[in-house]
C-alpha cells in the first residue's frame, strides 16, 4: 500500500512531535534542575527563563497572587518588573480576569485598558496572560509582554502547555521556599543575636523591622520599644488602574519579658489570615527582640554594678567574655560562687538546679564540701523545696528544725540561705549559701539576690547558645534528609537516615519508623529502628506519618530530658520528609508496575497470537501441501495440470516456512513449551553468526522466561545487525539464592551500541525495569559489546 498523506499534514505532523520533544525535555531540564539544585540556585528564575525560550526569547515575568487583588513578582529576568515587587491590581484587569476565570487572556494594545497607566509605566504594548493552576486553584501566572505590537497567535497556546508541564514543579518549588524560609530566619535571628553585643538598640531595632518587612504576606512593620525608639519598613508597591483602597489590616505581636511589656511590633497585611510560617517566625522575632532588649538592660545593670563592686565588675567582665566567645558557662558560674563567697567572707556558695520536682542538681559550687555534679532528692519542706514551692527566698538558721534533704546531712550543713534564679519567667534553680558552724549573717539575702540576678542572665545567654547550636543541628539534618528524598532514594535508606538523625540531634535513647495504624511498636511494624533499649521511665514522643490525608504510621522517639510536647514539635518536619519520600515511592512504583502490566499485557498477546496461527493457519497449510502432494501424485494428470500441481505445492511450502519464520519472531513455541533454555537454542540455531551457549537454568515463571529471552534474541540482533561480529557468547544461570537470574551476552563486534540512540536496545532498558531488574551495557567502541541482565524471580522483593 502506497502512503497517500498530505506532504503538507506530515510536515505539521513532524513540527508538531519535535516541538513535543523540545518541551518534554524542557520540563525534563527544570525538574532536574530542582531535584539537583542547592539552597542558593533560583528555581523559580531558571523556569521562568525556560519559559521565555519557549516563545523565542520573549520577556516572560512569574507572578503570584498572594492576596485577593494582590501579586507578588516571583521572577522576570528580562524586567520590567523586580522580584519582590507588589502589585495591586482592581475589576477588569489583565490580572483579576485571570484570577476569576483560570483561562489565559491577551491584550492587543493596553491603551484601551484599565491597566493602561501600568503599560505606559513599564513601556508595555500588548500582553498575554497564562495561569498557572496548582491542586484546581490559580496559583500564579505567566506574563508575556511587548513593547512595539501584538504577541505572536500561538503564544498563548505555547505558555499554556509550558505552564500545564511545570505545574507540578510549583510542590516542590514551594517546600523548598518554606525549609529556605526557616533556615533564612534562623540565621537572620542568630546574626541579629550575635551582633546585638557591639549595636545600639536602635540598630538592631531596624535590622529587625526590616527582616519582618520582608516576611510572606507582610506589607509594612513598625517595631515600637519602650523608651521612644520607633522604626519602620514597608515592601515596594505599584497600583493597576489608579487603584488606591486596600484592604490592610494591623497585627500587633507585643514584646515582653519577665511579665513587662517592652513594646510592640506591628504588621500590615492585606491577606485574610498571616501564613503560618510567618506567625511563627514573627511570634519568634518578637521574643528575640525582648531577649535582646533584656540583654542590653542588663549590660546597662551589669555596668552599674561594675562601678559599685569589684567583686561584682570581675564577675561581670568574664560572663561578657563568654558569652560573646561562647566559652563554657561552667567557668562562668563558678567565678560567680566563688566571687559571691568572697562577699560573704568565705562561705559556702552553691547553684543548685531544679531538675524535675523532687530532684536537684548542684552545677556549680565554691567554698564547701559539696562536688559540681551531686544529684539529690530533697524531701519536702525542706530549703530547696519551699524555694521551689514559694519562688522566694528562704532563710534557715537551724536545719535540725526541718527535714534535710541528703545534701544537708552528708556534709554536715547547720544553716542556710535560699535565693531563686529565674531564667524568662520561669524558676530555674536556687543561688544557695551555708554555713557548718553556725547561722549565716542577716544581710545575705540582700547579697546573694545580686549574685542570682548576675547569675540567671549568665544561663539565659548560655541557654540561647544552645538552643542555637540544636536548631542548626535539625536545620542541617532535614537538609540531609531532604536530599536523600530529592534524590529519589530507597525507602530503607531514607528511613535508616532519619532515625540515626533525630536520635543524633534530640539526644533520643531511641528512634523508630513504625509502619501502622499508630500508637507504638505494638501498633504496626518497626521498619527502622535505633538504639531499640529505651532508658527506663524515659518520655515518649510521636507524630504520625500522613500520606495524602492517611496514617501511614508513627515516627517516635524516647527521651530522659525531651518533653512530649516538645518532643513532638521538633519531630514534625522529620515526619513531613518522610511522608513525602513515601508519596514519591508510591508514584515510582505504580508507574513501574504499569509499564509492567503493559509487557505482560503485550507478551500474551504474543503468545496467544503464536497459538493461533500455529494451531489455525499453518496447520490448514500444512494439509494442503499434503493433499496437494496427493494430487500430484495421482495417476491420470494431465502434464498441464501436474505443472500447476508441483506450482502450487511449491508456493505452499515456501508459505509455510514464511510463516514458520513469523510464527518463530513473535513467541518461539520451543520458549512457551519447554521453557528459556530451549527458546535460546531456537535462537541460536536460526542466528546467521555462530552462538555459544551456557544454559543451567530449570523452568522458571513465565514473565522471567519471557524477558531472558527478549535479552538475549536483542542482544543478537544488535551483533548481527550492527555490531559485525562473528561470535556470540550467551550465558543463563540463577544466583546462588535463587532469587534472581542472570543473562549475560557477548560479542566481539565494533561496540560503540547505545541505548539512547533509540534502538532495540531502548525496549529492553524498559522491559527489564518493569520487572524491577537492572541491565547493564559495556560497548567500548572497537572492543565489542556485553549485555548483563538482572532479573529478579519474585519482583515484589524489589519493591
Amino acid at each position: 500500500m502506497s502512503d497517500g498523506a498530505d506532504p503538507v499534514d506530515r510536515r505539521g505532523a513532524e513540527q508538531s512531535a519535535a516541538r513535543l520533544g523540545i518541551e518534554e525535555r524542557a520540563l525534563g531540564d527544570v525538574a532536574e534542575l530542582i531535584a539537583g539544585a542547592g539552597a542558593d540556585v533560583d528555581i523559580v528564575a531558571a523556569i521562568v527563563r525556560e519559559a521565555s525560550r519557549q516563545i523565542r526569547d520573549l520577556p516572560v515575568t512569574l507572578t503570584r497572587f498572594v492576596g485577593e487583588r494582590e501579586l507578588l513578582v516571583m521572577a522576570s529576568p528580562s524586567g520590567p518588573a523586580k522580584p519582590g515587587l507588589r502589585i495591586v491590581f482592581e475589576a477588569g484587569t489583565l490580572p483579576d480576569r485571570v484570577l476569576r476565570t483560570g483561562l489565559p487572556f491577551r491584550v492587543d494594545d493596553y491603551r484601551t485598558q484599565p491597566d493602561a497607566e501600568m503599560a505606559v509605566r513599564f513601556g508595555i504594548a500588548a500582553g498575554v496572560a497564562v495561569p498557572i493552576i496548582v491542586e484546581g486553584r490559580v496559583w500564579g501566572m505567566f506574563n508575556i509582554n511587548s513593547a512595539v505590537g501584538p504577541l505572536p497567535p500561538e503564544t498563548e497556546a505555547q505558555i499554556t502547555a509550558f505552564a500545564q508541564q511545570v505545574t507540578a514543579l510549583f510542590d516542590s518549588i514551594e517546600a523548598r521556599d518554606q525549609l529556605r524560609t526557616v533556615s533564612e530566619h534562623d540565621e537572620t535571628m542568630r546574626s541579629i543575636q550575635q551582633d546585638a553585643a557591639g549595636s545600639s538598640i536602635t540598630e538592631v531595632a531596624s535590622r529587625l523591622v526590616a527582616y519582618a518587612a520582608k516576611l510572606n504576606g507582610i506589607e509594612n512593620a513598625t517595631l515600637t520599644l519602650n523608651g521612644g525608639v520607633v522604626v519602620s519598613a514597608a515592601n515596594p508597591i505599584m497600583s493597576i488602574a489608579n487603584s488606591s483602597i486596600r484592604q490592610t489590616r494591623l497585627l500587633a505581636f507585643p514584646v515582653t519579658a519577665h511579665q513587662q511589656d517592652i513594646g510592640v511590633l506591628t504588621v500590615g497585611t492585606t491577606l485574610p489570615e498571616l501564613p503560618g510560617l510567618t506567625s511563627r517566625c514573627l511570634n519568634d522575632l518578637s521574643e528575640v527582640t525582648g531577649r535582646i532588649c533584656v540583654a542590653s538592660a542588663n549590660r546597662r545593670l551589669l555596668s552599674v554594678l561594675v562601678d559599685e563592686q569589684a567583686s561584682l565588675r570581675r564577675i561581670a567582665e568574664f560572663a561578657a567574655r563568654g558569652v560573646l566567645s561562647a566559652g563554657p558557662v561552667d567557668d562562668i558560674l563558678t567565678a560567680i560562687c566563688r566571687a559571691a563567697s568572697d562577699q560573704l567572707n568565705g562561705q559556702e556558695i552553691t547553684l543548685l538546679h531544679f531538675e524535675t520536682a523532687d530532684t536537684i542538681v548542684a552545677v556549680a559550687t565554691y567554698g564547701g564540701p559539696v562536688p559540681p555534679g551531686l544529684r539529690v532528692v530533697h524531701p519536702p519542706g525542706s530549703l530547696s523545696d519551699r524555694v521551689a514551692r514559694t519562688q522566694e527566698t528562704v532563710r534557715v538558721d537551724d536545719f535540725d528544725e526541718l527535714p534535710s534533704a541528703e545534701i544537708v546531712q552528708r556534709y554536715g550543713i547547720r544553716s542556710g540561705v535560699g535565693v531563686p534564679v529565674f531564667i524568662e519567667n520561669r524558676l530555674w534553680g536556687a543561688f544557695v549559701a551555708t554555713s557548718q558552724v553556725g547561722r549565716l549573717p542577716p544581710e545575705t539575702e540582700g547579697r546573694l539576690e545580686g549574685f542570682a540576678k548576675l547569675t540567671w542572665a549568665a544561663i539565659a545567654n548560655a541557654e540561647a547558645r544552645e538552643t542555637l547550636r540544636r536548631l542548626a543541628d535539625e536545620q542541617t539534618a532535614l537538609r540531609r534528609v531532604a536530599e536523600l528524598v530529592a534524590r529519589e532514594t530507597t525507602l530503607t535508606t531514607v528511613f535508616n537516615a532519619v532515625v540515626e538523625e533525630i536520635a543524633r540531634v534530640l539526644d533520643a535513647s531511641s528512634a523508630a519508623v513504625i509502619r501502622g495504624p499508630g500508637g507504638g511498636s505494638d501498633a504496626g511494624v518497626v521498619v527502622a529502628e535505633v538504639k531499640p533499649q529505651a532508658a527506663a521511665g524515659a518520655h515518649v514522643a510521636e507524630v504520625p506519618i500522613l500520606v495524602n490525608g492517611e496514617n501511614w504510621g508513627t515516627l517516635g522517639v524516647t527521651s530522659d530530658s525531651l518533653s512530649q510536647t516538645d518532643g513532638r514539635d521538633r519531630l514534625k518536619p522529620f515526619a513531613d520528609l518522610l511522608a513525602a519520600a513515601v508519596t514519591n515511592a508510591d508514584h515510582r512504583d505504580g508507574l513501574t508496575r504499569s509499564r509492567a502490566r503493559v509487557i505482560a499485557a503485550a507478551d500474551e498477546a504474543r503468545r496467544r497470537l503464536q497459538r493461533d496461527v500455529h494451531d489455525g493457519a499453518q496447520q490448514r497449510l500444512v494439509h494442503t501441501i499434503i493433499m496437494l502432494k496427493l494430487a500430484r501424485d495421482s495417476a491420470g494428470v494431465s502434464g498441464d495440470v501436474a505443472d500447476l500441481i508441483a506450482d502450487a505445492l511449491s508456493q505452499a511450502e515456501e508459505a509455510n516456512r514464511a510463516l514458520r519464520d513469523v510464527v518463530r519472531g513473535i513467541l518461539p513455541a520451543a520458549l512457551t513449551r519447554a521453557g528459556l533454555s530451549a527458546g535460546i537454542r531456537s535462537l541460536a540455531a536460526n542466528s546467521p553468526i555462530p552462538v555459544d551457549f551456557a544454559l543451567d537454568v530449570p523452568r522458571l515463571p513465565t514473565f522471567v522466561e519471557t524477558t531472558g529471552y527478549f535479552t538475549v534474541a536483542e542482544a543478537i540482533t544488535n551483533a548481527v545487525k550492527h555490531a559485525r561480529a562473528t561470535r556470540i557468547t550467551a550465558t543463563c544461570a540463577l544466583t546462588r539464592g535463587g532469587d534472581q537470574l542472570i543473562v549475560t551476552v557477548e560479542d566481539d563486534g565494533v561496540g560503540g551500541a547505545d541505548p539512547s540512540r533509540g534502538t532495540g536496545l531502548t525496549g529492553l532498558v524498559d522491559r527489564i525495569e518493569a520487572s524491577y531488574g537492572t541491565i547493564r551495557i559495556e560497548s567500548p567502541a572497537h572492543q565489542g559489546t556485553r549485555v548483563v541482565a538482572r532479573i529478579p524471580i519474585n519482583p515484589a522483593d524489589q519493591r
